[in-house]
């Protein structure tokens, strides 16, 4: 046998409110970190773009800058993130560039290094047309265009072949968030100050 002991219905009420007051503010707060997120990501594309880190923004949108993303990780604690996602085609570039590293060949026996403006158009060499080897010994072979006639004609470099390249860590993605921080904190606290002046006036969710 027992008595149960109870709080007040008004004491209820509180504790109900205060639930979804809790519950409101998560949501406000997934909200702004996913925002905080986009931001970072927006900023770490445009500095790709702008080669503010050194990146080279090689295929430009469609590339590495292109590949820059937000998402959720956990709504409920809640945590977003920013960067290259690991099955895009270019998180391996992506963390070349943010660590540093060696890269070597997977599928050709070297790597063709763009030169000119006009290789730096092109994923391949192979896409560009009237290219042929220039051999130098104890150098690094060159792919070459000729371009004039006669006595006007003349040798143009647009790519060069390497076994392969070390990369210095840019830390280009590190480099992105400090520089976006500010405008982060503005979105998180953006979408949870509106949370708040909501739930003040009785409309908040």
């Amino acid at each position: 046998m027992f008595v149960t002991i109870a709080i007040p219905a008004a004491a209820k009420q509180v504790v109900a409110r205060h639930r979804r007051a809790a519950a409101g503010f998560k949501r406000a707060a997934a909200r702004g970190v996913l925002a905080a997120a986009a931001t970072g990501a927006e900023k770490g594309a445009e500095d790709i773009m702008t080669g503010r880190w050194g990146v080279t923004a090689q295929h430009g949108l469609d590339g590495l800058a292109g590949s820059v993303q937000p998402w959720m990780i956990d709504a409920d604690i809640p945590v977003a993130a920013f960067g290259v996602p690991a099955n895009a085609p270019a998180a391996r570039y992506a963390r070349m560039l943010e660590h540093g590293g060696t890269i070597t060949p997977r599928s050709a026996r070297a790597l063709s290094i763009p030169i000119s403006e006009e290789a730096k158009r092109y994923e391949s060499p192979r896409d560009m047309a009237g290219l042929f080897m220039l051999k130098r010994p104890g150098r690094p072979p060159l792919l070459v265009r000729s371009v004039g006639g006669g006595t006007r004609a003349r040798l143009v470099v647009h790519w060069v072949l390497m076994r392969s390249v070390t990369i210095v860590g840019r830390h280009w993605l590190a480099r992105s968030a400090r520089a976006a921080r500010s405008a982060m904190r503005w979105a998180l606290g953006k979408e949870v100050n509106a949370w708040r002046r909501a739930w003040n006036t009785g409309g908040g969710a």
